[in-house]
């Protein structure tokens, strides 16, 4: 009895131990998914330790061995006492002498005595039974963790779940709501030599984002001819006109002129200085002539912002308003002829332009570019100034472009760019239309 008690206490102290420590974790680990988010953790029984781990990790660790959970072995019984030793048997006594007289008779021989009675031997000690075995302990049975609704539960296995500790009690408190962060810059955006750029409103350097020239689709396929469209329904008939004045006859003047009226209309008659002959028969009307046509055309707006194009550049942005064919394309300054063709382009509009420098000089001079022919491109464009002139005040300059560009073998992508060539130049601003033809 003594032994199932010593066992069934080591047994429930252990489980006590496993159970506080694991209460600890579970503590640590409720308090930290109360801040990160619910990540709890979680308990098995892996037949030689009870384990636990975060939800979100691989491995396992071991909490406490299911061998310090079984009960001792039970305690060897003491040996049994030795037995005493039998008492020796007691000698025989002699016979007494006869007595000195008459001669009597012999006195008879004494009898010999009667040996004694040998003492029985004693007993052998009863052999000391051997202690009793102590029982087997009763075996340890797994323990299983489980998280419920509103407890901590544990149980061993099969037996009913207990709680443990309710969630509430070791629940972290919440966090401190965290200061808010800084206002964030505002970005802005524009495109540079076929690159998109960024930077922060007010900072200096601009940052390459992407490469344009990787987003041009392949070339798209011909579109399915149109269907004939019905036939239009005869319109209903107009009222007849009201009679005309009557005409002036033309004749032929005393200078050989034809006149109608009183008007001389400068046309010489035939066969004036001959006899004239007979009028010749009204010639047929001629064929009538073909509907002029091109592949496509585009028609755009074009304007540039105000800036100082010290050692810089400023895009001309377009912005399509007709496009017939899908032959021209534009984003921002980038304008893309299609392959196959050969293009008419022209640029027109005003142009507000000024002087940057300090020295009241009052010079500027601005010219653009197209990315196909820079050179060509700014000697037809170059507007400059030479001389005094108020400083820091503006001229409206009328402004014209038109080239041909041949694209019949691929396609051309110009970039229209505002620049200064040799002052510090300030441009108050550009706004203009684009027209773009497609010839076959």
């Amino acid at each position: 009895m003594k032994t199932e008690k010593k066992i069934l206490t080591g047994t429930l102290l252990a489980l006590c131990t496993a159970l506080l420590v694991l209460c600890s974790v579970l503590a640590i680990g409720w308090s930290k998914a109360a801040k990160t988010g619910d990540a709890l953790p979680e308990v098995r029984n892996n037949g030689t330790a009870i384990q636990w781990k975060y939800s979100d990790e691989a491995d396992w660790h071991d909490l406490v061995a299911l061998t310090e959970l079984r009960g001792a072995a039970g305690e060897n019984g003491t040996d049994g006492k030795n037995g005493k030793d039998g008492s020796d048997g007691k000698n025989g006594i002699n016979g007494t002498n006869g007595k000195d007289g008459v001669d009597g008779k012999d006195g008879a021989d004494g009898k010999n005595g009667k040996d004694g009675i040998d003492g029985a031997n004693g007993k052998d000690g009863v052999d000391g039974k051997d202690g009793i075995n102590g029982t087997d302990g009763i075996n340890a049975k797994s323990i299983e963790v489980q998280r419920a609704e509103t407890h901590i539960q544990w149980r061993y296995e099969g037996d009913e779940w207990q709680d443990l500790v309710a969630i509430a009690d070791i629940t972290g408190p919440t966090g401190q709501k965290g200061a808010d962060g800084a206002n964030g810059k505002t970005p802005e955006f524009r495109v540079s030599e076929n690159t998109l750029q960024w930077r922060y409103v007010g900072d200096e350097i601009w940052l390459n984002l992407y490469d344009l020239s990787v987003l041009k689709g392949l070339d798209g396929k011909d579109g399915i001819n149109g269907k004939d469209g019905a036939d239009g329904k005869d319109g209903t008939n107009g009222q007849n006109g009201s009679d005309g004045a009557d005409g002036n006859t033309p004749f032929i003047g005393e200078n050989g002129n034809w006149w109608i009226g009183e008007t001389d209309t400068g046309v010489k008659a035939a066969g004036v200085d001959g006899e004239k002959g007979d009028k010749g028969e009204k010639g047929d009307k001629g064929d009538a002539g073909q509907n002029g046509s091109c592949s496509g055309y585009f028609y755009g707006e074009a304007n540039s912002p105000r800036t100082v194009l010290n050692n810089s550049r400023v895009n001309i942005s377009v912005y399509e308003k007709i496009n017939k064919g899908g032959l021209i394309s534009s984003y921002m300054n980038n304008i893309t002829l299609k392959k196959g063709h050969i293009y008419n382009v022209c640029l027109s509009g005003s142009l507000e332009v000024g002087s940057n420098e300090f020295n009241n000089s009052g010079n500027y001079s601005i010219q653009m570019t197209d990315g196909y022919d820079d050179d060509l491109c700014r000697e037809l464009t170059r507007i400059k100034r030479d001389g005094a002139k108020i400083p820091y005040t503006n001229d409206q300059h009328s402004f014209n472009f038109n080239r041909m560009y041949d694209a019949s073998n691929k396609d051309i992508t110009l970039q229209l760019w505002f620049e200064n060539s040799a002052y510090n130049t300030y441009l108050g601003g550009f706004r203009g239309t684009i027209t773009i033809t497609a010839l076959d």
